[in-house]
């Protein structure tokens, strides 16, 4: 197993430059490295995948520490949300994640609680191209999702055995109030999660449905303030296992 080299995008408060969004990169060399962070301010690492492989990380610190892993968009991977509290210390993490495809990825660091932190990061890279599973699903990625107009149904579908496990949607309030988003099956029904995710922030959702609403496990239901031209993205997916289903989402807007 080869160590990987990532390139660190934010480590330490003092590295802002300009604008509070930008950070001095600086190249995080093999083996482990020592850094700082805020709770404002989580340290994001990229890194640069040439095959399909598992990325395992580690990293132990003060504090409350977590991690996630996801592509370029910054959507969180697959079991790629670190949280696990190893040997009871909330300081120390440690995961093995799958990288399906060739691409760019990010690792965030953030503390959980607390104003700073020090802690070290260890990773290594096994390249292993026989767990390549490309998604070839335009709308399998925030930057593909598809744009839908509030009050107009759209009908859609999974097919996790043929890489399509989750679908992203895209909606622009066209005045500012609630808007509720529903899935409902169409045909044969499967256990669905819905996500509305705002500001261009991936990794976690504002608003998230697993209710099995009447008692079917497709019917979800999210709802989220909006302002007139705000953008809220939207995500569809399986809660267990690898579903293939038919549904239909939906959405009003409450004045």
């Amino acid at each position: 197993m080869s160590l990987l080299s990532i390139r660190v995008a934010s480590v330490l408060v003092a590295l802002v430059v300009g604008s509070p969004t930008a950070f001095a990169q600086t190249a995080l060399p093999t083996g482990s490295q020592k850094a700082a962070i805020a709770s404002d301010k989580p340290a994001e690492y990229t890194f640069a995948a040439k095959t399909a492989g598992v990325l395992t990380i580690a990293i132990n610190g003060e504090g409350d520490l977590a991690f996630a892993v996801t592509d370029a968009d910054g959507q969180t991977l697959p079991d790629g949300s670190i949280d696990r509290d190893m040997n009871g210390n909330s300081g120390l993490e440690m995961a093995s994640v799958l990288i399906p495809e060739p691409g760019s990825y990010r690792v965030r660091v953030r503390l959980q609680g607390g104003s700073s932190s020090s802690f070290q990061i260890s990773t290594s890279w096994l390249s292993f191209p026989a767990l390549a599973r490309e998604n070839t699903d335009a709308d399998s990625k925030p930057s593909g999702a598809g744009r839908l107009e509030v009050a107009k149904p759209h009908e859609d579908s999974l097919a996790s055995d043929d890489g399509d496990a989750w679908d992203w949607f895209l909606f622009q309030a066209p005045e500012s109030g609630t808007l509720v988003i529903v899935t409902r099956a169409i045909g044969e029904t499967a256990d669905l999660v819905l996500e509305a995710f705002l500001d261009g922030k991936f990794g976690e959702s504002v608003e998230r449905s697993d209710q099995d609403l009447q008692g079917d496990s497709a019917n979800e239901s999210v709802t989220v303030s909006v302002t007139k031209g705000q953008m809220v993205h939207v995500k569809v997916s399986g809660a267990f296992g690898r579903p293939s289903v038919k549904y239909r989402i939906s959405s009003s807007l409450i004045p």
